[in-house]
Parts: structure tokens; C-alpha cells; sequence
């Protein structure tokens, strides 16, 4: 069973990271913040790297669009729907709804288990998820051929966008 270590907060812009506590089981241990990320930091790397931009906000919308499935019972239709009023909000500048978890423990089992499949393929979106995983504990070491790779990667991606504009 996937235990949560974790909790996420956002105040203003700084993305807060905490130790998770059962709220159930411990309703008044105090908060202790772990780590705080500025995200306007991220301005001007997004602003000066077109691949970047376009990772970053394919990873948003793709994370949004499922939350809004996740919240919606019923089959694949009723998915493809609530994700296409979804992007209409946000296409439109709205930023509705909170995420939500169908089942728990067993989606955050998935989610852990496709991350980490993901992160076995060699591709731009593998050497990511692999990097972005490699400093927390009991993951792979990004090595020196992986970021060749990455790099590599990212060369063709930058290319790729050019021809387009």
C-alpha cells in the first residue's frame, strides 16, 4: 500500500512541501514546512526556453484535464467530456475545481507505478520524470549518459519548434 510522506500547499506563490500528518489520527500536531519552492523563479527559465514551455504546460493542462476525470464517475465518454469543459475554463483563463483522488490508495499506487515506467523510457519525457526523481530516495542516479541523452533530446525538441514557427 502507498504510504503518503508528503503534503503540497500554495500560499501566494511559494509551493509549500510538508511532512504529512493523518489529521484523523494526529488533528493537532502543528504543520512543519519542509521545504518552500518560489514559483515566480521559474519566470524567466519559462520565458527564455520555448521546450520548457512547452513541457511545463503540457504537463499542467495533462495533470489538470485527468484531475477533472478522476473526479468524474462513469466510462470513457463522460471522461473525454468533463476533460473538454475543463480545457474550455482553461483556454478561457478559469481555474476551476480542486483535484481529487477516485480511490485513494489505490490511484496513488498507479500513479506511482506509471511514473516510474515512464521514467524507464528513453525519451525526452523519461529523462525528465527520471531527473526530476532522481533525488528522492530509493530512485536511480541520473547519470552522466542519461543527461548526454537528455541534452540530446532536448536539441531536437528545440529544432522541432523552430520548424514549426
Amino acid at each position: 500500500m502507498a504510504k503518503k510522506l508528503v503534503s503540497w500547499g500554495l500560499t501566494g506563490s511559494v509551493l509549500t512541501m510538508s511532512r504529512y500528518i493523518d489529521r484523523k489520527q494526529f488533528p493537532d500536531e502543528p504543520i512543519v514546512i519542509e521545504a518552500e519552492f518560489e514559483l515566480t523563479e521559474l519566470l524567466d527559465v519559462i520565458n527564455d526556453n520555448p521546450v520548457f514551455q512547452i513541457q511545463s504546460l503540457a504537463y499542467l493542462a495533462k495533470q489538470k484535464l485527468s484531475d477533472t476525470g478522476a473526479s468524474s464517475i462513469g466510462d470513457t465518454d463522460g471522461k473525454v467530456a468533463g476533460a473538454k469543459t475543463r480545457w474550455t475554463e482553461l483556454v478561457e483563463g478559469k481555474w476551476t475545481g480542486e483535484r481529487v483522488n477516485a480511490t485513494g490508495a489505490s490511484e496513488e499506487r498507479k500513479l506511482a507505478k506509471s511514473v516510474k515506467e515512464v521514467a524507464k523510457v528513453i525519451s525526452l519525457e523519461g529523462l525528465v520524470m527520471k531527473k526530476a526523481m532522481s533525488g528522492l530516495p530509493n530512485q536511480p542516479e541520473f547519470t552522466a549518459e542519461d543527461q548526454a541523452k537528455l541534452d540530446e533530446f532536448m536539441v531536437i525538441a528545440v529544432k522541432m519548434l523552430k520548424g514549426k514557427n
